[in-house]
Parts: C-alpha cells; structure tokens; sequence
C-alpha cells in the first residue's frame, strides 16, 4: 500500500508498506527500508542525498521509526541491514 507521511502530503516522497516491510521513496529512489524478521526490525539505508532528502528521513522517521533520527541513518547509510 503506497501512502504519503502524514504532515507532508504534498512532498514529492511516499512510504510503501506490505506485510513485514515499510520502504520509504524519496522520488524515485528507495532510501530506507524496514523489515521485521522473527522478532527484530532491521534497517537498510541507501544514502542521504540530497538536502532534501535528509529533510523527508526526518518527516519519515518521526512517523515510522521516532525511537531513530536522521544521525543513524548517516551513520549507516550503504552499509545494508542493520539491527534496530
């Protein structure tokens, strides 16, 4: 189910959710994925980009992740799944 962060509707970024998995997409490009595998949530961040998009991994973990902040996704950007 593709939706967009609650407060920024009008963003040009959107989260998609299915079962154990929310992705978010700022544009076109996938920037944080969430999965959730036999108990723990494991987070994959491609990269930071743009200013922007440092902007929207904000919104988004404020609606999705608010136990996160944009310092650990920099922090683990390109790096594949980590353990949260």
């Amino acid at each position: 189910m593709k939706k967009n962060l609650r407060d920024h509707k009008s963003s040009q970024c959107h989260v998609v959710i299915n079962d154990n998995e929310v992705r978010f997409i700022s544009y076109t490009t996938e920037v944080i994925r969430m999965v959730w595998e036999n108990g723990k949530r494991l987070i994959e961040c491609t990269g930071t980009y743009s200013p922007t998009t440092r902007k929207q991994i904000g919104w988004f973990l404020k609606e999705y992740a608010n136990d996160l902040s944009y310092y650990d996704m920099k922090a683990i950007a390109g790096q594949g799944f980590q353990e949260f």
